[in-house]
């Protein structure tokens, strides 16, 4: 039986301190609901048996690998966000909120950053410094948003922001998943039905040719050559396809190997479009939603560039950034850009010279979300005709192989 020292919150708001005895960390935790309470602080204190060493004899430590803690589905931190945002609006103290929402929690990694946000807070910290401690469960936009709410005393609105940023992001992947769906689905299937031919249907049929002496066509040879070699090889394509992807991760990992990619990305027939549409969308609309919270452009170009995830779309922010800097404006730096259309350029110009920025961004996000959505709407039939293509000739290749040597047989019988 250990003992823990726990410090909770009451219905009414207040805080509660104390010492219970339990056999383990989640018996404590039930018999701390179980009073009505809503658990902040759990520390187990030295509770063992005369003649146990205590913990100060016997010394231990917590290792903590951040890159190792898994990171908070935007689900999860959608849900909080909204829930944490209706408690406050509806009065409840901050602390209480969190709180309750943190006895709630369902994701352990969200409880865990929760409930140390509440300690952080109870002891002084502010909820800006208190979150980013935990940057793998609040995002930088996330915080800077919240510490605009804190500064402006306008925290419900900030957070009811933060959601709508949150679940366009969520609804924008949902989207490109399912789009990307259908194509995916068919790739695969074709790769499995070419493995399957190869290894199982197309050997039978060249030992019973082989056996009855008639030629092969062109097709069933080139088939039963791959059939052959990859059951020679095994070893040799595997060691081939690792090292081929473990290179491929490597290099997609450097400055130089990263930009590259992700500027093939940008150029893909169909899919390039699509995506440079999308992360100018998401920019824009993050910018908008810092500058109307009163983020200094710089600070915010500086946020919002960490939602691109393009290499070619950071250097043009960059760019951005330092003819602010430089007093060029936004405008100037963005002419020539192979990533902002002239559209969005002539709008932050607009922008620029009214006053209204924040105001035109978020208008031309909304533009730029419906031409994002019917996109993705046409996606899967722009796709069609290419996977239709590609199947037509993977199943001409595959008939003639397995059937021109049937008609060859056939023929020789006649004969």
């Amino acid at each position: 039986m250990a003992t823990y020292h726990y410090r909770a919150l009451a219905a009414s708001g207040g805080d509660e301190q104390g010492i219970l005895e339990a056999p383990d960390l989640d018996a404590a935790i039930d018999q701390i609901h179980a009073r009505g309470l809503t658990p902040v602080r759990l520390e187990a204190k030295d509770g063992t048996a005369p003649g146990t060493p205590s913990p100060a004899a016997t010394p231990s430590r917590t290792i903590s690998i951040p890159f190792l803690k898994p990171r908070v589905s935007s689900r999860d931190l959608i849900l909080f966000t909204r829930q944490l945002e209706t408690m406050l609006d509806a009065g409840l103290p901050l602390v209480s909120a969190l709180g309750m929402l943190g006895a709630q929690s369902t994701s352990v990694p969200l409880r865990e950053a929760i409930n140390q946000v509440v300690s952080d807070v109870s002891q002084g910290s502010t909820l800006t410094e208190a979150m980013a401690r935990h940057d793998r469960c609040f995002p930088e936009l996330y915080v800077s948003l919240v510490h605009a709410g804190e500064e402006s005393g306008l925290l419900t609105e900030m957070l009811d922001r933060v959601a709508i940023i949150l679940e366009y992001g969520e609804e924008t992947d949902q989207r490109l998943r399912s789009a990307t769906f259908y194509p995916m689905v068919i790739c695969i299937e074709l790769v499995v039905a070419f493995l399957v031919l190869v290894k199982f249907v197309l050997p039978r049929f060249a030992s019973l040719f082989k056996g009855l002496g008639a030629d092969l066509p062109l097709p069933t040879r080139v088939l039963i050559g791959v059939s052959d070699f990859f059951e020679a090889q095994f070893l040799l394509v595997l060691f081939g396809i690792v090292a081929a992807v473990t290179a491929w991760i490597l290099w997609s990992r450097t400055p130089g190997g990263r930009a590259r990619i992700d500027s093939w990305i940008l150029t893909m027939p169909i899919f390039g479009t699509v995506m440079q549409k999308l992360i100018i969308s998401r920019f824009i609309r993050v910018l908008s939603a810092l500058l109307a919270a009163g983020i200094p452009v710089v600070q915010a170009l500086a946020i919002a560039r960490g939602v691109l995830g393009n290499k070619v779309a950071e250097a043009d922010v960059d760019k951005m950034r330092d003819g602010v800097i430089a007093g060029q404006g936004l405008t100037e730096p963005l002419r020539g850009s192979r990533v902002f259309p002239p559209l969005v350029v002539e709008m932050v110009g607009v922008g620029e010279e009214t006053g209204a920025l924040d105001r035109l961004l978020a208008r031309g996000a909304t533009y730029l979300d419906r031409d994002v959505d019917y996109e993705l709407k046409n996606l899967s039939s722009a796709l069609e005709p290419i996977l239709l293509v590609v199947m037509a000739v993977g199943i001409l290749f595959t008939a003639l192989a397995v059937f021109l040597p049937l008609w060859n047989l056939m023929s020789a019988f006649q004969h």
